[in-house]
């Protein structure tokens, strides 16, 4: 029987969870001695290698090269026999070989940066720096020639600039060493190299003397990366992978079942995947070759590139559509504008394409299709010295023509001498190339892998504007064509539909009783009606309560938080002897005194908004609305007659009301009083002993702690695999865990039945593995969350289109009507205060005529349990379905020294970043304060702050602050290191 040890992620420091592979030294059936290093690993501090102090084979399975490996887990395993590759599937490995973390010994590399996804090599241009001259962060150490660009070569690493270097005009492969950095001048190598196009060393020599040196460095090829970040694929049927290259074939889209493998017995290892997909510039140079007399010159970085790209294309099934369209208008109106006619032609593109979202789309080997709703549109340009490159105008569908001008104005002039940044001209979404400038009549333009489309503009003549698109057939047909280019002419040829000279209000001329009437006065409708006064707009709010604020103010958010304040105390007082207070842990909750101050804050702060509504002149009205016709509102007062309202424009803001499902007993229970939902859980006349949550959501978790510390005792059942779906999947399974330490959670529940009377009710259900259960309680909470109901406000009679219980709303707020806007709950969504106040206010702003848009992917939210978790934009997972190839960092509460001050040291926080423009593009939370933590996380993602200005932002200590700052310097040092190799 074999003996196995597990090699496990050593700890350099106190402060580091994690290390990333880099490289493997040893192989699965390597002999190993003591002191060999098998590995190097990255962590927060340096690259180390990984040294073991355990004499035998070593096993997989290996951690894959670029995984990120928890402190003590598994790197990989020794084995005391020969031949034994790998443990047994369900092997648990408990004794450790010995291992210490060593610093690598090689200087740190200065690397061709890959600034493209069909970038392969550059060309040095320049150096800034000498051999032995001393390196500073942010220094430019040089600048390269790519296929798009000149660009500067900046690094992050202290030190001094040492050999081998790559001489000016040497050719330079992605990932491959330009030079190195060295610790001290003893250290330097003052060796020059000069590499020719194909990547090998010609010549070679001291700097000092000139003296020549006969050694050259072998070449190492590269394999091209399609798919970064891409899963593994599925180890292939009846065969044996190696780890590595799964990941290589899921990045690379290659059917590892199609391979033969070269490893031992059969395996198949990276190098036959890198073997098995070749690079555009391999697919190029295996097509037949014809002589030609002549002496030819050596391409440049662009025209290899284009040849490269366009040798790619011809993968692709294209078919061509074309269009006469009459510009005329849309150049008069952008000259009005005073915007380039490029700019509204892109604009215009983006327009249609809201009704064509599938020319947006892009094939992704193999048969899959990547879905994107940001318009990031190419536009082709001459480059100074010949040549074309695409800058790119982002999220088009975003910004206003002025916004789009003000960008393209700074893109041009860079664009031309070709010193964009990757992110201004990689991987655009669609592309438009106009030679119609150059009185070109009629031409076809190719597109490249990563678009569906490109369109191709001609000359105006005698019939119009030749206005053509190769497609994708793949992607698109050619009814998808040419439905969007029927739609584009008209957008065109009609600009004053959606281009408008000046900013005008939706709101058409007539006599109104009011030109805007906002139904409903939570905080959707508040903050809209707010805004429309504001601006000298007439408005009327109609509220069917006596009191503003909405389910915010009476049933949700306010209300809940004094419990949970309360909750809070009591929780608090139980740790105060862990630092030395004594006598204080043993709180006594008194209900009436709660809910005396509790009711006594809601009739305050509603008393407040109405006086505030009533001061700024909006005309705040009792009673429920529903329409009679597109300009016509029935008025129900609270107790009086009813009558009619003529409006202009309508602002639905209604809510949503708690969803019961169809569980046996429900209703009845909600009848009898035995089952409560989060509008009735208000009147509870004390805490209950024992009470049932059905549902994980935010509401559930927040009752079921807030009822935990009361002393009631909980049973929460969630129907999904995991509670608070809508918060990173980390996150909520970190709290899941805290959460079961204090009270039942079963997730995956199936619930049969509910029975009862209030005070002794019953709840029947399963768990995930079918065993049934049965908890006998005082009361059912109802916490599934919310849907709207919009019955009673006869929709039917305005043509208002529903996506299944929620109106239909744009980003916009506009619904199928165009003078009719719905915001908050009653779209669906993210069902937050803070959401339909943002909405209320991006409905007022489109009203008064100006362009604003609510953005999801900025939105945040808190949920306050303790720890809170929290969110503000994307997870890496949400990043990811958009296209967009993210990057995160993490770091456990229980590091910091002001958590460890105060005992909070359950949870953490994760930083999300593009990998592309550096961009911070989401927070997640949990830690206790989220909800003071997360409006520094919201400026970061809502400005689009770089993890360079937060890495140099100074933060105070001690504060929980100051680990965004170290989170942001930790994932720029991963993205530097990993972007280098």
């Amino acid at each position: 029987m074999s003996s196995h040890y597990v090699i496990t992620m050593p700890q350099l420091s106190d402060t580091m969870t994690e290390g990333v592979v880099v490289t493997w030294e040893k192989q699965a059936g390597d002999k190993i001695e003591r002191g060999d290093i098998v590995a190097t690993v990255e962590t927060d501090k340096a690259i180390m290698d990984v040294e073991v102090f355990k004499a035998g084979y070593l096993a997989g399975p290996l951690a894959e090269v670029g995984a990120t490996i928890a402190v003590s887990g598994a790197l990989g395993y020794i084995t005391d026999t020969q031949g034994d590759l790998a443990i047994a599937t369900d092997e648990v490995v408990t004794e450790q070989a010995q291992t210490e973390m060593i610093p690598h010994h090689a200087g740190t590399p200065v690397v061709m940066p890959q600034l493209s996804d069909t970038m392969t090599e550059g060309i040095v241009v320049t150096w800034e720096k000498a051999i032995g001259d001393p390196i500073k962060r942010g220094d430019i150490v040089a600048t390269v020639e790519t296929d798009k660009a000149i660009m500067d070569v900046e690094v992050f690493q202290e030190g001094f600039l040492s050999g081998p270097l790559a001489g000016v005009g040497s050719t330079i492969e992605v990932g491959h060493p330009m030079a190195f950095i060295v610790a001290d001048t003893t250290q330097v190598n003052d060796t020059e190299v000069m590499l020719s196009a194909e990547h090998k060393v010609i010549a070679a020599h001291h700097q000092k003397d000139h003296s020549a040196i006969i050694t050259a460095t072998p070449k190492v090829t590269m394999p091209a990366v399609t798919h970064p970040g891409a899963k593994p694929v599925a180890r292939p049927t009846g065969r044996q992978a190696s780890p590595y290259a799964r990941k290589m074939a899921g990045e690379m889209g290659v059917d590892l079942s199609q391979l033969a493998g070269s490893g031992p017995a059969g395996v198949i290892v990276a190098q036959d995947v890198a073997r098995a997909r070749p690079s555009m510039a391999q697919v190029a140079h295996s097509l037949p070759q014809v002589e030609v007399p002549g002496s030819g010159r050596a391409m440049t970085s662009m025209e290899k590139a284009v040849s490269h790209a366009m040798t790619a294309a011809l993968t692709l099934p294209t078919f061509d559509v074309t269009f006469n369209i009459k510009p005329e208008k849309l150049i008069a109106a952008a000259k009005a504008r005073k915007v380039s006619v490029t700019v509204a032609i892109a604009k215009a593109c983006s327009v249609a394409m809201l009704k064509h979202p599938m020319m947006n789309n892009c094939y992704q080997p193999v048969d899959k299709i990547v879905e994107r709703s940001n318009h990031d549109f190419g536009v082709a340009v001459s480059a100074d010295g010949g040549g074309l490159v695409v800058p790119i105008l982002h999220n088009i569908e975003q910004k206003s023509l002025e916004q789009l001008q003000a960008e393209w104005t700074d893109l041009m002039p860079r664009a031309r001498a070709r010193k964009l940044s990757p992110n201004e001209y990689a991987n655009p979404t669609f592309t438009i190339s106009n030679m119609g400038m150059f009185g070109v009549t009629h031409f076809t333009a190719i597109p490249t892998p990563g678009i569906a489309a490109i369109m191709a503009i001609s000359a105006t003549g005698a019939d119009g504007m030749p206005v053509n698109i190769t497609g994708d057939h793949r992607v698109v047909n050619g009814a998808h064509v040419a439905a969007y280019l029927a739609d584009l002419k008209k957008i065109i040829e009609q600009p004053e539909s959606w281009l408008e000279v000046a900013p005008v209000s939706p709101i058409p001329e007539g006599d109104w009783d009011f030109p805007v009437i906002v139904l409903g006065g939570g905080p959707g409708g508040e903050d809209c009606a707010r805004d429309l006064i504001e601006h000298g707009v007439k408005v009327a709010m109609i509220n069917n309560a006596l009191l503003p604020g909405g389910e915010c103010l009476w049933r949700g958010c306010i209300p809940s938080k004094a419990w949970r304040h309360a909750a809070d105390m009591i929780r608090d007082r139980s740790h105060d002897a862990e630092k030395g207070i004594s006598g204080t842990n043993t709180p006594k909750l008194d209900w009436g005194v709660l809910e005396t101050r509790r009711k006594a804050i809601l009739q305050t702060r509603g008393e407040m908004a109405l006086k505030t509504d009533k001061g700024v002149k909006i005309d705040v009205r009792e009673g429920f609305a529903s329409f009679v016709d597109d300009h016509t509102l029935h008025i129900q007062p609270l107790t009086g007659d009813a009558y009619t309202l003529r409006f202009g424009a309508a602002v639905i803001a209604t809510g949503a009301p708690p969803f019961v499902p169809p569980i046996p007993g429900a209703l009845e229970g909600l009848t009898s009083g035995g089952v409560i939902t989060s509008d009735t859980i208000w009147n509870l006349a004390s805490p209950p002993n024992k009470m049932a949550i059905v549902g994980g959501g935010v509401i559930g978790v927040e009752m079921a702690q807030i009822f935990r510390d009361f002393g009631c005792e909980i049973v929460m059942l969630e129907a999904q695999d995991r509670i608070l779906a809508e918060v990173e999947e980390e996150i909520s399974k970190q709290l899941t865990d805290i959460l079961k330490a204090e009270f039942s959670v079963v997730t995956s529940a199936k619930i049969s039945a509910i029975s009862g009377t209030p005070g002794s009710m019953a709840i029947a259900y399963a768990d995930a593995n079918g065993k049934a259960a049965r908890f006998d309680c005082d009361y059912v909470l109802m916490a599934t969350g919310k849907r709207p109901d919009t019955s009673k406000l006869n929709l039917a009679a305005v043509g208002v289109a529903l996506d299944g219980a929620a109106i239909k709303a744009d980003v916009r707020s506009r619904t199928s009507v165009p003078h009719i806007y719905a915001v908050g709950d009653v779209v669906g969504g993210y069902m937050l205060a803070h959401t339909a106040a943002t909405q209320g206010r991006v409905a007022a702003s489109n009203l008064l005529g100006e362009d604003h848009v609510y953005n999801q992917d900025l939105d945040c939210g808190v949920t306050f349990s303790r720890p809170q978790a929290g969110f503000v934009g994307l997870s890496v997972t949400q990043a990811k379905t958009k296209g967009i190839d993210a990057v995160e960092a993490k770091m456990p509460m229980s590091i910091d020294a002001k958590a460890m001050i105060s005992g909070e040291t359950q949870g953490m926080i994760k930083l999300v970043a593009d990998k592309a423009t550096q961009k911070i593009i989401g927070v997640h939370f949990l830690a206790e304060h989220t909800d003071t933590l997360i409006g520094e996380a919201v400026m970061m993602v809502s400005a689009g702050m770089t993890l360079k200005q937060v890495a140099q932002a100074i933060h105070p200590h001690p504060t929980q602050t100051e680990l965004f700052g170290e989170l942001a310097r930790r994932l720029l040092s991963r993205l530097r290191r990993t972007a280098k190799r």
